[in-house]
């Protein structure tokens, strides 16, 4: 066979073969333009998800004041010294006091449900030590002469409330102490409809 024919069948080869390799590359490419091997461009993301609700809806977050009435100007400084109970606890200055407006359940030889977690929880707000503006109401003492108080912390939060609001007490109010019975009595009815603490666990 001639030299020129041997050139011309390997020319064809070459020819061929970059037909074969451009086909190949024509077909990856229309595969990227019609999108079936390349991630969406951001015109093409999916929607984001709604935002999640509030967390806390029209519950009321443990310790928080926003909704909790003002500390009186004539209310008097005082400091923890130990929490007996759920609504018992002793001031520094030698004074046991019964919280006004609530009632929590009981603990030691007459324990009741959430009794120990209503004075831990009491705890936990009220360390040894701290700082609390103290309201007394028209019966100033209980027959056991512990002196009857609505306390208010440093943040304006007012323990009693917020006692009752998540679900640690009942709501008490006895005559002549009426002070803030509605907001009470509100809050009550509100942890009970949202099953919070003693009205879920009990």
């Amino acid at each position: 066979m001639r030299r020129g024919s041997w050139v011309g069948i390997l020319v064809a080869v070459v020819l061929i073969a970059l037909g074969v390799y451009a086909a190949i590359d024509l077909a990856r490419s229309g595969a990227l333009v019609d999108g079936s091997s390349r991630p969406a461009s951001s015109g093409g993301q999916a929607p984001e998800p709604p935002a999640a609700p509030s967390a806390g809806g029209s519950d009321h977050d443990a310790g928080d004041a926003s909704d909790d009435p003002a500390v009186p100007a004539d209310a008097d400084d005082a400091w923890i010294d130990y929490v007996h109970d759920g609504d018992t606890l002793f001031l520094t200055d030698g004074r046991k006091v019964r919280l006004l407006g609530v009632d929590t359940p009981e603990v030691g030889e007459h324990a009741e449900c959430y009794g120990d977690v209503a004075r831990e929880h009491l705890r936990e707000l009220l360390p040894e030590g701290t700082h609390v503006r103290t309201v007394a109401d028209e019966r100033p003492l209980d027959p056991y002469g512990r002196s009857l108080l609505f306390l208010f912390t440093d943040d304006g939060a007012l323990v009693n409330l917020e006692l009752v609001r998540d679900g640690y007490a009942e709501a008490v109010v006895l005559e002549p102490n009426v002070l803030w019975a509605d907001e009470l009595e509100a809050a009550e009815d509100d942890a009970q409809t949202a099953s919070r603490g003693i009205w879920g666990a009990c």
